[in-house]
């Protein structure tokens, strides 16, 4: 099988973080068109979708469970010159509803597609993180010609476990997953030791999403995801777009090494581990993210006049 010279297979790369940095342009900075948010019927419910970005190249963004769409905040800022964002809040999260049927992956996969639809866009990447990597992978499925390529971050590909912990973590979401106290048990499976520690702002604001959200939607979108999530294990060597997997060095739940075996089942797919981050590489490591997501996407020439 041929393959692309921009994708090796499995070109596997360890990452230390960037010191972020800002990027100078010539001339005055054009300013940004205010962001719009809508809602959008899909097959997995009815999404509420933030627009950002003054660039050419649509690039949707899918949040991880138990975070939302501010998760990419410092990535915006730094994709928004070049790029048109589609933040999506992803189902029984904020004011995103849930499907009236089940909740799978293949519905969230359709999902993209229908919000790429409502913004009249034919093609565009994903950049999702967890559960986010796995809708871009699914549409990536289902219509190769409408998705350009796929960051799936911190995602996990095999079949849901409903072990003891799942089960667990999924019974607390419905009774206590509105609480700063459930937030702090999330956020310290979520992010890295130095971030713990160095960063403890990006935790606190992690942690301040969850009061306020309705516990009985957010465990259904758990559920779903932690314990109702079907393998793509079996589907992975069917993908025929550019795929960059991502894991954090410190993930316990889903290890970069698994990530990296199951990413050589991927024809066109680069890994990428990346050191001092663990479930929310984007949050954790905004700057080295935009340096992937550019690689990945470059972003469109300018339109000339």
């Amino acid at each position: 099988m041929k393959r692309s010279n921009l994708f090796p297979l499995t070109a596997a790369l360890a990452v230390t973080p960037l010191t972020p940095t800002v990027a100078g342009a010539a001339g005055t900075p054009v300013a940004a068109p205010a962001p719009v948010e809508r809602r959008v019927a899909t097959p997995a419910g009815e999404l509420q979708v933030r627009t950002a970005g003054r660039g050419r190249t649509p690039l949707l963004l899918w949040h991880a469970l138990y975070a939302d769409p501010s998760m990419f905040d410092a990535l915006v800022e730094q994709l928004a010159p070049d790029y048109r964002l589609l933040l999506v809040t992803a189902p029984g999260h904020g004011a995103s509803g849930l499907p009236a049927g089940p909740l799978t992956s293949a519905a969230s996969g359709a999902a993209v597609l229908a919000v790429l639809d409502a913004h009249d866009i034919e093609r565009a990447a994903v950049v999702g993180c967890s559960w986010g990597g796995i809708a871009g992978l699914q549409a990536a499925l289902q219509a190769p010609q409408r998705i350009m390529a796929v960051g799936a971050f911190n995602t996990p590909f095999g079949p849901a476990d409903s072990d003891l912990g799942s089960r667990a973590i999924v019974g607390m979401t419905g009774w206590i997953g509105h609480t700063a106290f459930f937030g702090r048990r999330v956020a310290s499976g979520f992010f890295s030791r130095q971030v713990r520690s160095q960063q403890p702002e990006l935790v606190d604001r992690f942690v301040a999403g969850f009061p306020g959200r309705d516990p009985r939607q957010l465990q259904a979108a758990a559920r779903a995801v932690l314990l109702e999530r079907e393998s793509l294990l079996p589907l992975l060597p069917g993908i025929r777009v550019p795929v960059l997997v991502v894991s954090g060095a410190e993930d316990a739940r889903y290890p970069a090494a698994e990530a990296e075996q199951i990413a050589q089942g991927i024809p066109l797919a680069r890994f990428v581990r990346v050191a001092d981050s663990a479930h929310l590489t984007p949050l954790e490591q905004p700057a080295l993210t935009a340096q992937l997501v550019r690689q990945l996407v470059p972003r469109a020439p300018e339109a000339v006049e």
